[in-house]
């Protein structure tokens, strides 16, 4: 009888404890990280922005915290075109490519020295010293909010020797879309050709071996190899 009873013990405390364990576990949406914590000062300015700018660094800067995440682009993981992206998205509802070396072909072209918050800075963080690989969003004061692959949404200072030795070029999204183009005077319009169509080309590959460098900035060389297989 004592056996009896002691089984019905143990079942009833093993039930118990598996109601208990069941009911701590909730389903959570991806919800926007805190980044009160933040070890970097923001720029002076920051304050001061207004309009566009403001509504684009504003948003980047509820992403600070998120975990890296290839291929992510929401709270829960994002990587660093994921998250310009939907910065662009959301804050001012411009959708502009996937792929950092899309995104920074899809840019105007613009002098590092005439970067204005809400710009895009480009890296070539990769074996590929010319192809870019890395995005961030530039906030002012020399900072940009971007995706590293070990420390997440972070803030990072421009003048950093590994920013400095990878940096490519800086860009302008173009927000309020194309201007046409004037037309072109009479004797300088190409005469029209009969057309037709291109030989096929052979597509080429984006994807470079993978390279693990035991160094202070493997994180970013990680995120570059990733970044090489979004088109």
């Amino acid at each position: 009888m004592e056996k009896v009873f002691s089984k019905i013990v143990i079942i009833t405390i093993a039930l118990l404890t598996l109601l208990t364990v069941s009911g701590c576990k909730t389903s959570k949406p991806a919800t926007k990280p805190s980044y009160k914590n933040t070890s970097t000062k923001l720029p002076a300015g920051i304050s001061d922005l207004k309009g566009d700018e403001k509504r684009l660094v504003d948003e980047a800067l509820t992403w600070l915290g998120t975990p890296y995440k290839y291929g992510g682009q929401d709270y829960s993981g994002t990587d660093c075109s994921g998250l310009t992206m939907k910065v662009y998205l959301k804050a001012l509802g411009v959708a502009i490519p996937r792929n950092s070396g899309e995104q920074q072909k899809f840019c105007k072209s613009i002098h590092r020295n005439s970067l204005n918050a809400g710009d895009l800075v480009f890296f070539c963080t990769g074996k590929d010293k010319k192809r870019v690989s890395h995005v961030g969003l530039y906030i002012g004061g020399g900072q940009f909010v971007h995706a590293s692959t070990r420390k997440g949404v972070i803030i990072s200072d421009m003048s950093e020797r590994y920013y400095t030795s990878t940096y490519h070029s800086s860009g302008q999204v173009k927000r309020n879309g194309l201007k046409p183009a004037k037309n072109m005077p009479e004797q300088a319009k190409p005469e029209k050709k009969k057309k037709t169509a291109p030989a096929p080309q052979p597509k080429k590959l984006e994807t470079e071996p993978l390279r693990f460098d035991l160094d202070e900035v493997i994180e970013e060389k990680i995120d570059s190899i990733y970044s090489s297989f979004l088109d």
